[in-house]
C-alpha cells in the first residue's frame, strides 16, 4: 500500500476513492471500504488527521487496518481550517479529480464537505458528469438492535467501559498496540509476570480497570490473558498510564517486541489495595474470571 501525507504529491491516476475520518473503521465504514475495493479501479482511502483528538484507532492502527482490507493508496490529510474551507466544487476538481484521479467516489448518505459543510451527496452527483466520475452512496448500517453504527456511539461505549458492545459495532475487538517495555518487575515478585506497554497519547482509552484480553504477537500467535489498564495505585508514586498484561500459558522474553492487546470484556475497576498480599489474592480472582469469560467466548 502506498501512503501519502498532505496533498503535496504527484497526481494519482484512475482510482476509486472512499472519504472519511474512518475512526475505528467500524462495520459501517467497512461497507464503504468493501465497495471501494470491489471497484475496477485501484482502491484509495482519503482520510484526515485531527491533531490533539483521541481516536479509537491511532493513525498507525488505522493505516494498518486499511491495508489489510485491500486499500492500495492511503492518503492522510491534516484537518486544517484551510483544507476544510475549500468551496465544494474546488475540492471535487482539485483534490478528488486532479490529485486523486477519482473515477469512482464512495461516500455515506450523510457525507458533507467543503466550506461550511455545504457540499453533500447531491453536490457530488451534480458534478459527476462534468468531472468524469461515478458516485456510489452507501446507506447507513444498523446493528441487530436497530442502532445506527457510528464512531460517536462506539466512542461512548468505550468511554463507558461497554467493551462488548463496542466490539460488536467495530466488527473486531477494541485493542491497544505497542512495544513491550520494562516495568517495575512487581508482577514477577508476586509470581504474576506481566508484559507492559504504554498507550499512545492520542489513543481513546476505556476506564481504568481489569479486562479479559487476547494478545497477538509479532508472529500472529494468539494467547489469552488478563490485563490492568491504569496507573498502579497500590504501588504508589506518579505512574504513567500503562497496560500490564498477564499472558496465560506463555513463557519467554518479549521485551522490545510489538504486541496487540484485544479487550474482550470488562472485569472490574482499578483500585488501590492495602498491601501486596491482598493485591495478589485479587489477581488470582481476576485470572479465574478472565479465563471463564474467554472460555465462554471460545478463546
Amino acid at each position: 500500500m502506498e501512503k501519502y501525507v498532505g496533498t503535496d504529491f504527484e497526481n494519482i491516476t484512475d482510482s476509486a476513492v472512499c472519504i472519511g475520518k474512518f475512526d475505528g473503521i467500524h462495520l459501517g465504514h467497512r461497507l464503504l471500504v468493501n465497495e471501494t475495493v470491489r471497484s475496477p479501479y485501484p482502491a484509495l482511502m482519503l482520510t484526515f488527521r485531527f491533531e490533539g483528538q483521541k481516536s479509537i484507532y491511532t493513525d498507525a492502527e488505522k493505516e494498518k487496518t486499511a491495508s489489510e482490507l485491500g486499500i492500495e493508496h492511503y492518503v492522510e490529510v491534516p484537518a486544517t481550517k484551510e483544507f476544510f474551507s475549500m468551496e465544494p466544487e474546488t475540492f471535487i476538481k482539485e483534490i478528488l479529480c486532479k490529485k486523486l484521479g477519482a473515477k469512482q467516489v464512495v461516500v455515506g448518505t450523510d457525507f458533507r464537505f467543503g466550506k461550511d459543510r455545504t457540499g453533500d451527496v447531491e453536490t457530488l452527483e451534480k458534478f459527476s458528469e462534468n468531472y468524469g466520475y461515478k458516485l456510489t452512496v452507501v446507506d447507513k448500517l444498523k446493528s441487530d438492535e436497530g442502532e445506527i453504527i457510528s464512531s460517536t456511539g462506539i466512542r461512548k461505549y468505550i468511554a463507558d467501559g461497554e467493551i462488548k458492545k463496542a466490539n460488536k459495532l467495530l466488527g473486531r475487538n477494541y485493542s491497544i498496540s505497542g512495544t513491550v517495555t520494562g516495568g517495575m518487575k512487581l508482577g514477577r515478585k508476586i509470581e504474576v509476570p506481566t508484559a507492559n506497554i504504554i498507550p499512545q497519547n492520542d489513543k481513546l482509552l476505556p476506564p481504568f480497570g481489569v479486562y479479559a484480553v487476547r494478545v497477538i504477537g509479532e508472529g500472529k500467535n494468539a494467547y489469552t490473558g488478563v490485563a490492568n489498564l491504569g496507573v498502579k495505585p497500590t504501588v504508589g508514586g506518579d505512574n504513567p498510564i500503562g497496560l500490564e498484561v498477564n499472558i496465560f500459558d506463555f513463557e519467554g522474553d518479549i521485551y522490545d517486541r510489538k504486541i496487540i492487546v484485544e479487550f474482550v470484556d470488562f472485569i472490574r475497576p482499578e483500585k488501590r489495595f492495602d498491601d501486596i498480599v491482598t493485591l495478589k489474592k485479587q489477581i488470582e480472582t481476576d485470572v479465574k474470571k478472565a479465563q471463564k469469560i474467554l472460555l465462554a467466548q471460545g478463546h
